[in-house]
């Protein structure tokens, strides 16, 4: 494997250059990935081990996650599980002693990747013995814990950025993005349905529920023969009643009780568009590679917006909350381009 990038786009080190210089891909054995993360986030690195996979032919390769993050972890694409926790039983976090101890169960391999720059994976980082640590820190100073590091943009879909830590190694990754989904949870039925989901992990990435009910009554006007559901969350703030209920004598509204996640990706799948704040089911709706709307404030999208026809983020920007008459003209776009030509 020969390393090739013009000066400033990567960092690598003699270390790096000098194992890589008579290895081939079908050399390496054991892989491990580091994502610290929750369900949201597994979806995102489908495609980066879908790549792995097919570049590294002959290698056992383990995840590492957090134990209170374990939701939705992509078994089908990984060999071994590697936890680390952050929190103990009572919810109080664990220590350094701990995190030690923990991260010393993961044996020598040949490659890590860190897809989560945090201070638990920088340690993990720290304490492997791997002939090849690959990362993309957003600090520089973490950058002497990688013998090569790759750029992490705020303007290129996180899904895609991480696979630059696969090409600078030489690997061929192809787009669009596949999640590999498809056998998993095939769309079995095309129902004439618009899913909506009005939770986020913090309360201040949820877009009103004021706004949420009136973009919901538009659109069940616009579209009378679609079913328009509210899909509930696992979250005790996410039964959206308060949305559901003034519009709950509409035959066309309802309000889905929460789902495993087996059928809660199988019930998407067999959606025609997900409308969603920025949060873990509209990651899913992107894996299931379905058409999605995001509405996004505070942040911008570009991270989390895979540049397809059927995905577009609703913002404005000076960052605040969009207004309901943007979300709706964005979403009947997508669905008159998509399914009412």
């Amino acid at each position: 494997m020969k390393l090739n990038f013009r000066r400033g786009s990567a960092y690598a080190s003699k270390k790096a250059r000098e194992y890589l210089k008579d290895k081939k891909p079908e050399d390496i054995q054991k892989i491990t990935v580091i994502r610290h993360a929750a369900i949201g986030d597994f979806m995102n690195i489908r495609p980066f081990l879908i790549e792995l996979r097919k570049f590294f032919p002959n290698a056992q390769i383990t995840l590492s996650v957090l134990s209170h993050y374990m939701y939705g972890i992509p078994e089908d694409l990984i060999d071994n599980v590697h936890i680390m926790r952050r929190y103990k039983e009572d919810h109080t976090k664990t220590g350094f002693l701990t995190r030690i101890k923990e991260a010393k169960t993961l044996p020598s391999q040949d490659i890590i990747f860190d897809l989560t720059d945090s201070t638990i994976s920088i340690l993990l980082i720290f304490l492997t013995n791997a002939k090849l640590k690959i990362g993309y820190p957003y600090r520089g100073i973490r950058r002497m814990f990688f013998d090569i590091a790759t750029l992490r943009s705020d303007f290129v879909v996180e899904a895609v950025s991480v696979e630059h830590m696969l090409n600078i190694l030489g690997a061929k990754t192809k787009f669009p993005l596949s999640y590999g989904l498809d056998k998993i949870y095939p769309k079995t039925e095309d129902l004439k349905q618009i899913v909506y989901f009005a939770g986020a992990s913090t309360k201040t990435k949820c877009w009103e529920e004021d706004k949420f009910q009136d973009l919901i009554a538009k659109m069940s006007d616009k579209y009378e023969d679609y079913n328009h559901i509210i899909l509930q969350g696992i979250g005790d703030n996410e039964k959206f009643y308060e949305i559901y209920n003034p519009l709950k004598e509409r035959e066309n509204v309802q309000l889905q009780k929460v789902l495993p996640i087996e059928e809660v990706m199988q019930f998407l799948k067999n959606s025609r568009c997900l409308i969603s704040n920025d949060t873990g089911i509209r990651n899913m709706g992107i894996a299931l590679e379905i058409p999605t709307i995001g509405i996004f404030f505070h942040i911008p999208p570009f991270r989390y917006w895979p540049r397809e026809e059927k995905h577009d983020c609703v913002f404005n920007i000076e960052y605040t909350s969009p207004s309901v008459e943007s979300v709706y003209e964005a979403s009947i776009k997508m669905i008159d381009k998509l399914y009412e030509k």
